[in-house]
């Protein structure tokens, strides 16, 4: 083989050997950039993870996830927590309960710590007006439905049956929509005051009934005034009738 020939074949195996590493090179250095993304994507923490947190400690407290969801006002979507090596720690100010809580988030490595504004809310169904109710109203079945509501604010309770409130005197104008509480609802009258009615006189062996008259006004189970009409005494009785109460 000529010196010439050799010469060529020489550089022609050096610009081969040239483009291979520049290759590798380039491989590397793609390689490099993608674990630099990753590293980049990976850098926070999401919410989610406080979440997670956040929802065993309401399992443990006897709560239902799949009735339950937290929410972060006070933070925009999508927003990450700094860098941690570490797992993070997470702490109720007080005690995890329904509504609003504050939570203390914390890394070890690096250090650093941020409180948030957590929502619980815990979603039931309940009874609401299916239209408007006045005042005084001997309320039906028919002016009601079952929504599905988040009960974390209806602290004075609520009902969950509607055969509950069915039959009950609204104490109150309400509204479409409104869920029943309690306290806007009552049994309903079944002696109005001034009523004439009948006495039921109850004794071991004895039963007598005698015709009387409601001071009072008053429901089911409710201890009213009453007056005898014949002998003009004056008692105490339980309303256990429409029309009637009795006495032991």
């Amino acid at each position: 083989m000529s010196n010439k020939s050799a010469g060529i074949m020489t550089s022609f195996s050096l610009a081969s050997l040239s483009i291979v590493e520049n290759r590798r090179s380039a491989g590397v250095l793609f390689a490099f950039l993608l674990w630099s993304l990753s590293a980049v994507s990976e850098a926070g923490s999401s919410l989610d993870d406080v979440t997670a947190e956040l929802e065993n400690r309401w399992i443990a407290l006897g709560g239902d996830v799949e009735a339950s969801e937290f929410e972060y006002p006070s933070v925009s979507p999508g927003y990450q927590l700094p860098e941690c090596t570490t797992a993070l720690e997470v702490n109720v100010v007080r005690h995890l309960q329904p509504g609003r809580n504050g939570v203390e988030v914390s890394c070890a490595a690096p250090f650093w710590r941020q409180s948030f504004a957590v929502e619980l809310k815990v979603f039931a169904n309940v009874v609401t007006a299916d239209a408007d109710i006045r005042r005084d109203t001997v309320i039906n079945a028919g002016q009601l439905r079952i929504s599905r509501l988040d009960t974390s604010d209806l602290h004075k309770g609520y009902f969950s049956n509607i055969d509950a409130v069915s039959g009950m005197l609204s104490k109150r104008t309400l509204r479409q929509g409104t869920p029943v509480t309690p306290d806007m609802v009552d049994l309903p009258d079944l002696v109005q005051r001034g009523q004439l009615l009948k006495i039921r006189l109850v004794r071991p062996g004895i039963q007598v009934e005698m015709k009387g008259e409601a001071l009072a006004r008053g429901h089911l189970g409710e201890h009213i005034r009453v007056r005898n009409t014949q002998s003009g005494a004056t008692l105490f009785a339980e309303v256990i009738g429409d029309g009637l109460v009795q006495v032991q």
